[in-house]
């Protein structure tokens, strides 16, 4: 008489390895690095914009502030502006927009034309302003 015993798991799978993740000291460092490298950028970014926010230097006519765009972005404008006695600064109003400064100052003009000088004495960008943004304005406006 011949005894059979039948085992739960097969012959084939009980003698194959088991694959194990091995990470190298090349590639723990690879990973390190690319941990790390979103950190230094936010730090470098928080270290060059956090100091220049709203800091005015008006004796030299100098003039920096810090924006944060719709998409996130950390913009830092920096006016220097020719004559400082006859420059003429704004703040903007919220829920104020260019064309309706370009409106307001020099209503017989074209405003295509005012807010395209506008943006251009600023370096604007985008068209989205911030409420309590400074903007120079044209002198001839």
């Amino acid at each position: 008489m011949t005894t059979v015993f039948a085992s739960a798991v097969p012959v084939s799978a009980a003698l194959t390895p088991v694959p194990r993740l091995r990470l190298t000291r090349r590639g723990r460092l690879v990973f390190t690095t690319l941990a790390a490298v979103p950190l230094v950028i936010v730090a470098v970014s928080f270290a060059m914009n956090g100091g220049a926010a709203g800091a005015t230097d008006s004796a030299a006519g100098t003039d920096l502030m810090s924006y944060t765009t719709d998409s996130g972005i950390v913009t830092t404008l920096t006016y220097f502006p020719t004559d400082v006695g006859s420059a003429r600064f704004i703040t903007v109003e919220p829920g104020q927009t260019l064309w309706d400064l370009a409106e307001d100052i020099s209503p017989a003009d074209d405003p295509r034309d005012v807010v395209a000088d506008i943006k251009r004495l600023n370096a604007l960008a985008v068209e989205t302003l911030q409420p309590g943004q400074r903007l120079e304005i044209p002198s001839d406006s």
